[in-house]
């Protein structure tokens, strides 16, 4: 413990000899940090937690085929979703 005290007491003498290092690397640590959380909150809602659906299971994407411009998964416009489900 005593040795751990040590450590400390020379750590913050060596960054208060050096004002412009403490502050960028307590920058470049909040900024980690910061984004660390970000792209964690982004990957919670989108991958982690189920969609707020019921049976969301179930939900499926409608494609059709573009031959013209040579593209197999294409979103189906209105227009042929409205023609298709007569």
């Amino acid at each position: 413990m005593d040795h751990l005290l040590q450590d400390i007491r020379f750590g913050w003498r060596l960054l208060w000899r050096s004002p412009g290092f403490a502050i960028a690397a307590a920058l470049a640590l909040a900024l980690g940090i910061g984004a660390t959380t970000a792209i964690f909150s982004v990957l919670d809602r989108v991958v982690l937690r189920p969609l707020p659906y019921p049976d969301a299971e179930r939900l499926t994407m409608v494609w059709e085929v573009n031959d013209g411009k040579g593209l197999s998964h294409e979103r189906i416009s209105p227009v042929n979703w409205a023609c298709d489900s007569r």
